[in-house]
């Protein structure tokens, strides 16, 4: 289009006003544009609201974001390829495993490209091999080394320090005091952890023999000789060519010229050598211009359905929980804010189905059945909802989705572990070989069963591990009763005992193997909605500058209160503009000692 202003003096910024008019446009999106993104770690799960991030140029993108707009671009015409840079340390399988289903999905319509300076482990090599090609700089190599673990025994180390560790433990697979309690593996500990890193070893050589067109035991027999350098990744096949990030780059452009794209305008970063090169556009930035805005709803059309996805991420704990402002903190899910979160679902009129996204080891017994209790209520009020499990949905975890219409799994997700667990550690001898004295006062003889200063006594103990019982039994009872199973074969796969998602499929402890969209789609076939249909998707809890800073008036579901309160006035319609002004402001095992845990 522009080749006859080659000559032409000033030819630079007319190409510049030319590129600036054709992305607005294409909203934000120029035409025929080269996607990248730097894939060093897996976006996060979740961010909620971090005020750090507005300091340092926005909130990062998330996974379900990077997913959504990997997948989007495969069918948007204005895309024309996908280059990252993918370079993770190390990273959680079920993550990894949705961001490269999509990635895999890209690759099948259009060039993909993947470099590296090195790949430094399996998780990053399996990503990579998502891509069309594969590109690593001379010094680097392919880290695709197999899995292993590595638990660490405090025991003999409490000893010397004088301190006891009493724990009650419901499932012999239930591992998480065996840091406190044992030398080394017990049997059981063992049994689980091996299946574990099998499993996920199977789920990574079938992708990247797949992909890479080997056989799997040919990928197999590699991994023993990993890491490998330039010359046997390439003979391997492996690595399809060794080069540097410039190189990598005019590769990219020139696979997607060749796909057909024409390239209208030069990207403002472009190669200086190459005027004509493609426009680059950074998919954080892609994921957030999106698709034409949609036309607002007129009085009498009917609403786009709307599906809510209730994201619980992080231990679980009683109370509101929440993200910490350190920037070393770290976030966990409060029963009480997952719970509203879950009302204020199910009273918002125009959601048809919820997604309740798990991304948990566990936590506290009781926090979790209040979340379990709104999953019930749900479903009791005719709302559908699906589990869906990120990279761990375990313990506490799996207490919270076992209530679901549906389950959904990443085949790598780590689930299960349904059992129970609680102890203390007692330091009446670390504290007498430090000169520090300890006394207590007490009215009932049960009253200070937790002090760190004694042992629990006899008539303690029985009581503890009465109320372990109970917590197992009602735990297995549940799982039967949500599931659909007897109780003894809920105890057959319970006991403890960690999962994959591949596994759990095979034992009944989900339904599906698969990330959100998969469970999003799953949520639309229960809520009766059209597998094609365009579906609004409502995120709870809210995570807002306005959600952090803005009291409720009551525990009722804003949903509902806000209707009752001005619909007689504003109408609905109304209402519902006002909360869309709102929202577009807003742009393995947890031990709680002194306390029972699942």
């Amino acid at each position: 289009m522009l080749s006859f202003l080659t000559d032409v003096p000033g030819t630079g910024e007319l190409r510049a006003i030319v590129r600036k008019v054709d992305t607005a446009r294409h909203h934000g999106v120029p035409r025929g544009c080269v996607l990248e993104v730097d894939l060093q770690s897996v976006p996060q799960e979740s961010g909620g609201f971090d005020p750090l991030a507005i300091l340092s140029g926005g909130k990062p993108l998330l996974l379900r974001e990077a997913v959504a707009a990997i997948r989007r671009a495969a069918k948007d015409d204005r895309v024309a390829a996908l280059i990252a840079r993918v370079q993770v340390a190390a990273a959680s399988p079920g993550p990894v495993q949705e961001l490269r289903a999509a990635i895999v999905e890209f690759s099948a319509h259009k060039p993909s490209l993947a470099w590296a300076e090195t790949y430094p482990g399996t998780m990053s090599y399996y990503l990579a091999s998502a891509f069309r090609e594969v590109w690593m700089q001379p010094s680097g190599t392919v880290g695709l080394v197999g899995f292993a673990t590595n638990a660490l025994f405090l025991r003999d180390a409490l000893d010397k320090a004088g301190i006891q560790a009493q724990f009650i433990a419901r499932g012999e697979y239930k591992s998480a005091a065996n840091l406190f309690t044992q030398e080394s593996y017990t049997e059981s500990h063992r049994e689980a952890d091996a299946r574990l890193i099998e499993s996920l070893h199977e789920q990574v050589l079938a992708a990247v023999a797949e992909s890479r067109h080997l056989e799997a035991a040919d990928v197999d027999a590699l991994a023993d000789r990993a890491p490998l350098l330039r010359e046997d990744a390439v003979t391997a096949r492996l690595v399809d060519r060794i080069g540097f990030r410039d190189e990598a780059y005019a590769r990219i452009a020139e696979l997607g010229a060749a796909a057909g794209s024409t390239w209208e305008a030069a990207a403002p970063d472009a190669s200086a050598d190459d005027p004509d090169a493609p426009p680059r556009l950074f998919l954080s930035r892609y994921a957030r211009a999106g698709l034409p805005t949609p036309a607002p709803s007129l009085p009498g059309r009917k609403a786009r359905p709307t599906i809510a996805v209730v994201t619980l991420a992080g231990p679980i704990v009683s109370g509101r929980g929440g993200r910490t402002l350190s920037p070393l903190g770290t976030s966990s899910a409060g029963g009480d804010t997952m719970a509203a979160a879950l009302r204020e679902a199910a009273a918002t009129d125009d959601v048809a189905a919820v997604v309740l996204r798990v991304d948990s080891p566990g936590g506290s017994v009781t926090a979790s059945e209040t979340i379990w209790r709104e999953v019930v209520r749900l479903r009791a009020a005719g709302t559908p909802v699906v589990a869906s499990m990120g990279a761990v949905a375990a313990s506490g975890g799996y207490y919270v989705s076992m209530a679901a219409d549906a389950i959904v799994a990443n085949a790598g997700t780590i689930t299960g572990s349904i059992g129970v667990i609680t102890g203390k550690l007692i330091a009446k001898d670390l504290k007498e070989r430090l000169g520090i004295g300890s006394d207590a006062v007490r009215t009932n003889r049960n009253a200070d069963a937790w002090s760190v200063n004694a042992p629990f006594t006899d008539e303690q103990h029985a009581r503890v591990a009465a109320e372990a019982d109970l917590f197992y039994t009602d735990f297995v009872q549940r799982v039967a009763d949500g599931r659909g199973m007897t109780v003894e074969a809920v105890d057959a796969v319970a006991r403890g005992r960690v999962w994959t998602g591949a596994d759990a499929l095979d034992r009944g402890l989900v339904d599906e193997l698969g990330g959100l969209q998969t469970a999003i789609e799953r949520a639309k076939v229960l809520a009766s909605v059209d597998a094609d249909a365009d579906v609004k998707l409502l995120t709870l809890p809210g995570s807002s500058l306005l959600d952090v800073l803005r009291p409720k008036p009551s525990s009722q579901p804003a949903a509902a209160s806000l209707p009752d309160a001005v619909g007689a006035l504003l109408g609905r319609s109304a209402v519902a503009l006002l909360g869309q002004a709102e929202r577009s402001l807003t742009g393995v095992n947890a031990l709680w000692l002194g306390g029972y845990t699942f």
